[in-house]
């Protein structure tokens, strides 16, 4: 290999900051050097890269192309040192999240979008499931967090968010359609769909009646789809359905008691003195450390 990579991050400085003199200066180098790198590079490459045009270097096509084709390069060799230099600090490379899906994926990807931006070197897995169990992520799925619904009496945890269920059904359907409020015989002649998971091996469902008819499914997106297609009726959370009860397309059931539940959702870590900065950091985006928010 015939260039250094002094070379082409001098190039790829000069191109962003607009001048030898600005990239010399990000660089911490002197002008001179920026200069001799680059001068330097194009005798290498055996291509102009840069043409005056009055007082100001600009790049020639072939400068562009290459340009364009070292940039992930150069990324990416950054990424190296950043992952390099997290390893020597004692850091970790990789973070296992676990997150029960009823957790709003709005919330979940900023703030992974956030701890991404600062620990670019650390790559994330992710996984989601219904009522999920933090014992059965940390042992099965070898998690490093968990946000879930069900608690733990043995693991540190802290409430982080708090979502409400609606009772609904969809417009016309024979729950909406009555104008008093409805009795436990109404609900039990009507099929319920209900959001199954399962954890440790343990089918665990939203609360339901003993003999209530049933359609059992494991995701909110199906149970949304069933209930506005007129299946049945069932609790669904407020802040996916808000715009359907809106537009009218999904009804609120009149029920004496039990027409909204709450489900509460942990912040759930297998071992905070091991973490790490990194854990903590994603703990923190997370909501760790500030007043549990409700939905």
């Amino acid at each position: 290999m015939k260039t250094t990579l002094d070379g082409w991050e001098a190039l790829q400085c000069v191109v962003r900051f607009g001048s030898f003199a600005a990239a010399a200066k990000k660089l911490n180098r002197s002008q001179s050097t920026v200069s001799y790198a680059l001068a330097r590079l194009q005798e290498q490459l055996g291509v102009r890269l840069f043409e005056l045009r009055g007082r100001k270097a600009m790049l020639t096509e072939a400068g562009r192309v290459l340009v364009a084709d070292a940039e992930p390069l150069l990324g990416g060799f950054g990424r190296l040192e950043q992952r390099a230099h997290t390893l020597a600090s004692g850091g970790k490379l990789e973070l296992r999240l676990s997150v029960d899906s009823l957790y709003p994926y709005q919330k979940l990807f900023a703030a992974l979008r956030g701890f991404g931006r600062k620990y670019p070197q650390v790559h994330t897995i992710l996984r989601q499931a219904t009522f999920i169990s933090p014992e059965t992520e940390f042992i099965a799925q070898n998690a490093d967090l968990c946000i879930a619904g069900l608690t733990s009496r043995e693991l540190l945890m802290q409430p982080v968010l708090e979502i409400r269920l609606q009772a609904v059904a969809r417009k016309g359907h024979a729950l909406a359609a009555k104008s008093r409020k409805l009795t436990r015989a109404d609900l039990m002649r009507h099929l319920a769909v209900v959001i199954e998971g399962d954890s440790s091996g343990e089918i665990k469902s939203q609360p339901r009646a003993p003999a209530q008819r049933v359609l059992a499914v494991s995701t909110i997106e199906a149970a949304i789809e069933a209930i506005r297609c007129g299946l049945g009726f069932g609790w669904l959370p407020r802040y996916r359905i808000q715009p359907l009860l809106e537009a009218g397309e999904l009804v609120p059931l009149r029920l004496p008691l039990g027409a909204e539940r709450t489900v509460r959702f942990h912040l759930i870590c297998r071992d905070w003195e091991a973490g790490g900065r990194e854990l903590r950091e994603l703990a923190g985006w997370l909501g760790m450390g500030r007043a549990m928010e409700v939905i």
